[in-house]
């Protein structure tokens, strides 16, 4: 059954889960808490009608993580159209400028009939007020390429935030065909992670 269809307006759902940030990530400590207050760090997911995470909002004490690496999002937001996956990164209601750490702010995921990742666009936004002329095509073409596509063929493809998410598309964890869970790379062979991407990889 595939989950892809137009977005719904009907009643959305808020989880919260607790996380930790790292040298590098953000690291799920607990899915599901039952007193999100009570935390310093609470990823907030907000989740619509039919079981899919439509935002993921990374919280210290109640407000937007501030001291976060450039390279990661606080809030991320997810788009469905038939077969595909928007995933949109911001610093607060900012949209993450490849200027700022050579990171992409848009991907779109293809999926097939089947949920897998067949290729993934990239779009990269930048800021060039400080730019010398001479490096501005650098960034666009070679640093962090205005667009990119990258195919299923090029290596194992998965939807970078759906990591931190309980949801994801209705427990789907959509991958390339070709994908093999690496139970010890750090991003996904910790735990609470892993046992969810496990049983998302499974539906």
């Amino acid at each position: 059954m595939s989950f892809l269809s137009c977005d719904s307006n009907e009643q959305e759902k808020i989880l919260y889960h607790e996380w930790e940030p790292t040298s590098s990530s953000a690291n799920v400590v607990e899915w599901n808490v039952d007193r999100p207050n009570e935390k310093k760090w609470i990823i907030k997911e907000t989740v619509d009608s039919i079981g899919r995470v439509k935002k993921l909002e990374f919280l210290k004490d109640g407000t937007l993580e501030s001291d976060i690496h450039c390279y990661l999002a606080n809030k991320v937001t997810f788009e469905y159209r038939k077969n595909q996956i928007t995933e949109t990164l911001f610093h607060f209601d900012k949209e993450l400028l490849a200027t700022d750490c050579e990171m992409w702010y848009k991907s779109i995921y293809h999926l097939n009939s089947k949920n897998e990742i067949e290729k993934i666009e990239r779009f990269s936004k930048y800021d060039f007020s400080n730019i010398d002329q001479g490096e501005i095509e650098k960034w666009k073409t070679e640093w962090a390429p205005e667009y990119s596509i990258i195919k299923a063929d090029s290596g194992m493809l998965q939807v970078d935030y759906y990591y931190h998410s309980f949801a994801k598309m209705g427990g789907i964890y959509p991958v390339s065909k070709n994908y093999v869970l690496d139970e010890e790379n750090y991003y996904y062979g910790d735990e609470p992670e892993k046992t969810s991407i496990k049983n998302g990889l499974k539906n």
